[in-house]
């Protein structure tokens, strides 16, 4: 075996000693602080300290143990693939059936960062409604931002309402998206621009999603389907990496939109 896949090996074949890296990046610890934290008795950790110790992961100092120069090289780095694993295992369905090269390639490096995700999928009656799951939410929220390729019959009156609420509410949407707006419901629409929390954004490049919401309390994803469809099922997560990686992703498209003043 060679020493790269000895080392991948080391790293990712045990849990125990996964765990035990992805403790000591935080600081050395006694044995006894080891076992304590983890939850491990002696002689099972100590196996893998061993082994750790002959790979050059960790060094010994008395009774402390810590990274080694290479450990903290490669630790801090295993973190986001950790995470990437977690997020295409934990909902592998939904992941297999879409297109993610559709996905900007700086966020699709980090999509482990949506962390802990669901997928709600919505009843056949109401295969065009915001799931029920995320409304309540989405009423709490400070600011709701969402990235939309398609329409939604409630898209007028929700935004309305939200803005009304004096939520904080910006929009980016496809020319198509917005023309049939401004066809179909020229009286909300100038009236949202016209409110002092609203931001209403076209974009005239293709957006690759079905649609995203982001808000200060969770992020949805609905994407396209590898053969072209829209199923409106949606992939929600609250984790605050979550959230954050949700803004640069409408941030990215915000930024090749012109920002509607007027109808």
């Amino acid at each position: 075996m060679s020493m790269e896949l000895q080392l991948i090996d080391t790293i990712f074949f045990s849990d125990k000693r996964k765990n035990l890296l992805l403790l000591l990046k935080n600081g050395p610890k006694t044995i006894e602080e080891i076992k304590t934290e983890l939850e491990v008795s002696s002689s099972p950790i100590m196996a893998q300290v061993r082994i750790l110790l002959k790979d050059g992961l960790l060094v010994q100092k008395e009774d402390i143990y810590e990274l080694s120069v290479k450990g903290k090289l490669i630790v801090p780095k295993m973190e986001p693939l950790l995470s990437t694993f977690k997020v295409f295992d934990d909902n592998h369905d939904y992941w297999a059936r879409h297109n993610l090269r559709t996905l900007p390639p700086h966020l699709l490096d980090r999509i482990g960062e949506l962390g802990l995700c669901k997928e709600l999928v919505p009843e056949r009656t109401h295969i065009f409604d915001y799931p029920p799951e995320i409304m309540d939410p989405l009423y709490r929220s400070k600011i709701v931002m969402e990235i939309s390729s398609f329409f939604r019959p409630g898209y007028p009156g929700l935004y309305l309402d939200l803005a009304k609420r004096g939520i904080k509410v910006f929009l980016v949407l496809e020319r198509s998206i917005y023309g049939k707006l401004v066809r179909d419901y020229r009286k909300e629409v100038e009236e949202f621009i016209n409110m002092e929390n609203t931001c209403l954004f076209v974009c005239d490049d293709k957006i690759e999603l079905a649609s995203s919401i982001v808000t200060d309390r969770f992020i949805s994803l609905s994407m396209i389907s590898k053969d072209g469809r829209y199923y409106n099922h949606e992939m929600v997560s609250f984790e605050k990496s979550a959230l954050e990686w949700g803004k640069e992703l409408f941030n990215y498209y915000r930024d090749m939109s012109e920002q509607i003043m007027q109808v």
